[in-house]
C-alpha cells in the first residue's frame, strides 16, 4: 500500500472514529437524555416491562439482518443486485417475524405473568419492519465511512423520538411512552436514510447474490443469535425469577454501563471493520492498523469505565433520581465485566475482516456455553452473585478471543496484554483517587462535577507528563481539529 493511500486510510479512519462518536453523542446522547427525563416520570417497573421484550426483539433483528450487513460491508465491490437482494430479504423476514411475535405475544406474557406484554409486544414489534427499510441504506454509509451523515440522521431521529415520548409520559401514558421512544426513532431514521441516499431498491433479487453473501453471513447470523442470547439471557432470568422492579433497576444499570462499553466497542467496530477489510491481504499493515485500533479502544473504554465505577453513586442520583439509587450496586459490578466487551469486539473485528466467520461462530458457541454459569448463579443465589460471576467469565472469554487473533496475525496474547497494562494501571489509579471524593459530604450534583473534573485532570496530566501514548496524542489532535472546525 502506497504512503498516500496509507495516509488517506488513516485520515478517513480518524474522521470516521470522530464522527462515529459524534453519532453516539448526538443520537444515543439525545435518547439518553430522554430516558433521564422518563426515569423521573416513570417507575422502575415500567422500564422492567420493556426490558422483558429485549431478548425477543434483539433476536428478531438478528434474524432480519442474517449477517448480510457484514457480508455487504466486507465485499470490495457491490452491485445493484446485491443491494436489492439484501433489501427484499430483510423486508420479507421482518414481516414474517412480526407475524410470529404477534401470535406469540400471549405466550410471552404468560411466561412472565404480565398481561400488559401482549399489547406491548404487538406494537413494539413493528420496529422490525420499520428498521428493515433502512438497513441497506445504512450499510452504504458504513462502506463509504460516512459517519457524518449518519450522525445527523441519528440526532434528528433521536430528537423527534425524545419529544414525542416525553409528551406522552407527561400525558400519563406510562410505559407506552417508552414504546413511542423506540418506534418513532426507528421510523424517522429510516425515512431520513431514504431521503439522503442515492440508492433505492429495484426488482433485482438474485439467487446467486443471495447464496454468495449467505455463505459468509450465515455463520455470522448464528453468531449474532448466540451473542444476543448471551447478553439478554440475564434480563430474561431476572424478569422471570425476580420482580419487574428488580429488572428495571438492573436494566438501568446495564444501559448506563453500555453507554461506556457497548457504544465505544460498536463505534470502533463499525468504523474499523471496513478499514481492516481493505488491508485484509497485507499482514504487516493489518497488524499495524489493528494494534492502533486496539490500543485506542482500550484507552477510551478503560478511562470511561473506571471513571464510571468511581462516580456511580452521585451519577445515578443526579441523573436519574433517588428512586434509582438501588441500581448503583449493580452498576459498579457491571463496570468490571464491561471492561472486556470492547476488547472482544476488537478481536471479532479482525477475525471477520480476515474472512474467518467460522472462528467467530466457534467463539460465540464457547461464549454462550460459558454463559450458563452466571445464569445458574442468578437462579439459585442472587442477582449480585450472577454479576460477579460474569466478570470471571468475561475475563476468560477475552483471553480466548485474543488467542485466536494471535493465530491469524502476528500479535501475540502477551503483546496484547502488554499494550493493555499501562492503560489499565493509569485508569485504575485515576478511579481510586476519584472514589475518595465519595466520602465528602456535599450535594450529589456538586460531587459529580468535582469527581469528573478531578478524573479528567489526573488522566490528562499522566498522559501529558508521565506516559506518552501515541493513541492519546492522536485523540487529542483529532479533538483539536474538531474544535477548530466547529469554531469556523
Amino acid at each position: 500500500m502506497s504512503t498516500e493511500m496509507s495516509e488517506d486510510l488513516k485520515s478517513r479512519t480518524a474522521k470516521g472514529v470522530g464522527w462515529g462518536f459524534t453519532e453516539n453523542i448526538l443520537g444515543s446522547g439525545i435518547a439518553g437524555a430522554a430516558n433521564i427525563v422518563l426515569a423521573h416520570l416513570l417507575s422502575p417497573s415500567d422500564f422492567g416491562i420493556i426490558g422483558m421484550t429485549a431478548i425477543f426483539l434483539t433476536l428478531s433483528n438478528s434474524l432480519v439482518d442474517s449477517g448480510f450487513a457484514n457480508a455487504l460491508t466486507r465485499k470490495k465491490e457491490v452491485s445493484r443486485k446485491d443491494l436489492d437482494t439484501v433489501f427484499f430479504f430483510n423486508l420479507s423476514v421482518s414481516v414474517f417475524l412480526y407475524i410470529i411475535l404477534y401470535l406469540a405475544a400471549p405466550l410471552i406474557a404468560g411466561f412472565f405473568g404480565q398481561d400488559v406484554l401482549v399489547s406491548v409486544i404487538r406494537v413494539l414489534s413493528l420496529s422490525l419492519v420499520l428498521n428493515a427499510f433502512g438497513i441497506v441504506h445504512k450499510i452504504l454509509l458504513y462502506r463509504s465511512i460516512d459517519f457524518k451523515t449518519q450522525a445527523w440522521i441519528s440526532f434528528a431521529a433521536a430528537s423527534v423520538a425524545a419529544v414525542a415520548s416525553i409528551v406522552c409520559a407527561l400525558k400519563g401514558m406510562g410505559l407506552w411512552s417508552l414504546v413511542i421512544l423506540q418506534l418513532v426513532r426507528i421510523a424517522v431514521s429510516s425515512i431520513l436514510l431514504w431521503c439522503v441516499s442515492s440508492w433505492h431498491p429495484g426488482l433485482n433479487f438474485s439467487r446467486d447474490s443471495f447464496k454468495d453473501m449467505f455463505s459468509f453471513g450465515s455463520r455470522l447470523l448464528v453468531t449474532s443469535i448466540m451473542s444476543t442470547v448471551w447478553s439478554e439471557i440475564y434480563s430474561l432470568i431476572i424478569g422471570k425469577v425476580y420482580t419487574p422492579s428488580t429488572l428495571g433497576l438492573y436494566s438501568r444499570a446495564e444501559k448506563v454501563k453500555a453507554m461506556f462499553t457497548s457504544n465505544v466497542g460498536m463505534v470502533m467496530q463499525r468504523v474499523c471493520y471496513p478499514v481492516l477489510s481493505k488491508v485484509q491481504d497485507e499482514t504487516d499493515r493489518q497488524v499495524q492498523v489493528y494494534r492502533k485500533i486496539f490500543k485506542t479502544t482500550v484507552l477510551i473504554s478503560f478511562t470511561a469505565i473506571f471513571g464510571l465505577w468511581a462516580v456511580a453513586g452521585p451519577f445515578m442520583i443526579t441523573v436519574f433520581g433517588e428512586q434509582w439509587l438501588p441500581a448503583v450496586k449493580y452498576l459498579r459490578i457491571l463496570c468490571f465485566s464491561g471492561l472486556f466487551l470492547p476488547l472482544m469486539l476488537s478481536c471479532v473485528n479482525v477475525i471477520n475482516a480476515d474472512g474467518r466467520s467460522d472462528i467467530t461462530l466457534k467463539l460465540e458457541i464457547i461464549k454462550t456455553s460459558m454463559g450458563v454459569v452466571p445464569v445458574l448463579f442468578g437462579i439459585f443465589i442472587s442477582v449480585e452473585a450472577m454479576l460477579w460471576s460474569m466478570i470471571a467469565v468475561s475475563a476468560v472469554l477475552y483471553l480466548i478471543h485474543a488467542f485466536y487473533v494471535s493465530k491469524l496475525i502476528p500479535y501475540s496474547v502477551g503483546r496484547q496484554l502488554a499494550d493493555i497494562f499501562p492503560i489499565l494501571v493509569i485508569s485504575a489509579f485515576m478511579a481510586l483517587i476519584v472514589n475518595l471524593f465519595n466520602y465528602l459530604d456535599i450535594r450529589p450534583w456538586l460531587l459529580l462535577l468535582v469527581q469528573v473534573a478531578a478524573g479528567g485532570l489526573i488522566v490528562i496530566c499522566i498522559y501529558e507528563l508521565v506516559y506518552r501514548s501515541e493513541e492519546y496524542r492522536d485523540i487529542r489532535a483529532e479533538l483539536q481539529k474538531f474544535c477548530k472546525s466547529a469554531e469556523k
